[in-house]
Formats: C-alpha cells, structure tokens, sequence
C-alpha cells in the first residue's frame, strides 16, 4: 500500500500557446514540498424524476476537469514556478554572470499569458499526472522565527493515470523570516524601500487571485480553453503594537483614507551566493482595526490592505527574485 508521506510532485513546463493540447514530460521535483492534492472534477447529470422512488434511472457525464492544491517550503529558487504561473515566464537577466534576477509586475490593460505545466503528482503504484495546470490562487506566508511558505491552487484540463518521471533531488536556498525586512512608505513617496519598521512585523499573508476559470464548449467533455478575470489582491499584516503601528491606526482617525507602499524583502549571503526574494504591494486599508490582538501578553493589531494602483509606480503588485540559475530546470 503507497505511504501517504511519500508523495512527490514534478513539473513541466508546456509550451504557452498549446494549453491542453500539449504535455511536457516533467524536468523538475518541487524540494521543500509539506502538502500536495490532485482532485478529479466530475460533474454527473443524475436528474431527480417524477414516476418513481427511485434516487435515480439515468445518467450522464456532463464535464471534467482537473484542480490541485501545493505547499511547499519557500525557496529562492522554486518561488520562481509559482511567479511565473500566476505572471507569467520572466526571463533571467544576468547580475556579472554569477547570479540572475527575475521581474514580475501585475498586468493592468491585457490579460497574462501564464506559464501552464505539466503536473505529475504520486508515489510508485499511485501515479497521476494533470495536464495543462495553470495557477489561480497564489499564497505567500511570512511568520517570525519561521520559513517563508508558498501554496498555489491549480485549474487543470485534465487529470490521467501517468509514469512518473525521475527527476532528481536539488540543492534549493530556503526564505527565512529572520532575513526579512518590511517597509511601508507613504503613498505619495517616490522611493518604496525607504522606510524600515523594525522590530514590528509578526507575520503577513498575502493572496493573489487573477480569476482564472475553464472554459467548457458544446462538442467536449473536458475545457477547451481558460479565461482570466478582474485580479483580487490582499496582504494581511499582523504587527506589534508600537510607534510604529500606532502611527497607521491613529491615521484611520482623521478620519482618513489610509493607503502604504509596502515591501516585504528577504536576503541572504553575498557575490556568487547572493539571493533575494522580495514582494511590492500598493494597498488600502480596509475593514478598520480591532483594538487589540495579543501575542504572549503583547498587544498587537491585524491590518488588512487591498490592492490598490499606485500612480508613483503605476501598479499594485510586483516581485524580484535573485538566484543562480540562468534558467529555471
């Protein structure tokens, strides 16, 4: 019987312009990974009748698709399948040849064409893979005294009986709290970045949704395409109520719109071994501030912010990342 524990997931990259119709033998084990799940979509037309007790006497298969859901440690290097599936595939620019960066920035005027994957998810005699897995929820975790963690829903076309591949284990470099900084610059400030709160965030949670969903036509049981929607943006800060905090709540009071530059930025080491991971986000504050959260008899407030446009920088949401990979494997 297959151990539970056992479960691996491995990634290929489709080709962009062929989603559902072409699958990639996958190149890559996702490292760090705490929870992955595969569902299969079966929607049943199983009508209740009139003439007879019975709970049914027909039946019909209506549609199918694939969804699946991933967790993983945090990695300066993985992050990267997660960025480019709700973004889109960022091209590496090299930094002396040792070390490359990849941009992500939030469309504004046309949809994203995103990169799609091949998923193989299993472990010897449970063995399944989903063809044409595009993202549709992206989260990030950011807790003190812990590591970075990602998780990612997924829309797939469909979901099959599959040999996994053998894809080898890597050397990844894992996002640490204790390496993060977070700023919050006015709105109207030219430069994100300049303004450190130090010795106050606790944890921030960010989702991203570009609302995706499937497309199913006459004539097929499975999606023939997907469709992207209006994109929701959210990060919940958690902070320690200081000057600091009791700056931002005491700006709701005016009364007053209140609205922050944040990034959330983590590093390590330095040259050759150079990582970065970092997160700009353009929000407002909503649904106020309750007065007040504890964390071990110390007074903290949950602030929540929506995405918003900022002018200065003509978007809501962007993200770096630095490694040393030329190209993601």
């Amino acid at each position: 019987m297959p151990a539970s524990v056992l479960r691996v997931v491995y990634l290929g990259a489709e080709q962009l312009n062929t989603w559902g119709a072409s699958t990639k033998a996958p190149t890559v084990k996702l490292m760090g990974l705490t929870d992955a799940s595969l569902s299969i979509v079966d929607e049943v037309d199983q009508p209740e009748l009139v003439g007879t007790l019975a709970p049914a006497t027909v039946a019909a298969q209506a549609a199918q698709h694939g969804e699946g859901h991933v967790e993983q440690r945090a990695s300066y290097q993985d992050i990267c399948y997660w960025l480019d599936g709700i973004f889109g595939p960022a091209t590496a620019s090299a930094a002396a040849n040792t070390t490359y960066t990849y941009n992500y920035e939030a469309p504004l005027t046309a949809s994203t064409t995103p990169q799609h994957y091949t998923v193989q998810f299993g472990t010897t005699d449970a063995e399944y893979e989903m063809d044409g897995g595009i993202v549709n929820n992206l989260m990030l975790n950011v807790e003190a005294g812990q590591i970075w963690t990602v998780g990612a829903d997924l829309l797939g076309h469909s979901i099959g009986t599959a040999a996994l591949a053998t894809c080898a284990d890597r050397d990844v470099d894992l996002i640490k709290a204790s390496d993060t900084t977070i700023y919050m610059d006015s709105w109207a400030s030219a430069t994100i970045g300049a303004t450190e709160l130090a010795a106050t965030l606790i944890s921030a949670e960010l989702t991203v949704n570009p609302g995706r969903h499937l497309k199913t036509f006459v004539g097929s049981v499975t999606p023939e395409a997907y469709g992207e929607n209006r994109w929701e943006g959210q990060l919940v800060t958690v902070l320690e109520f200081n000057s600091s905090a009791k700056a931002i709540v005491d700006a709701l009071l005016a009364p007053a719109l209140v609205q922050r530059q944040i990034r959330i930025r983590a590093t390590q080491g330095a040259t050759t071994a150079y990582r970065l991971a970092q997160i700009d986000f353009a929000g407002t504050l909503v649904d106020g501030a309750e007065l007040f959260g504890d964390r071990d008899g110390n007074m903290t407030v949950s602030l929540t912010w929506n995405g918003t446009v900022n002018t200065v920088w003509d978007n809501w949401f962007k993200a770096k990342v630095t490694n040393e990979l030329s190209a993601l494997p």
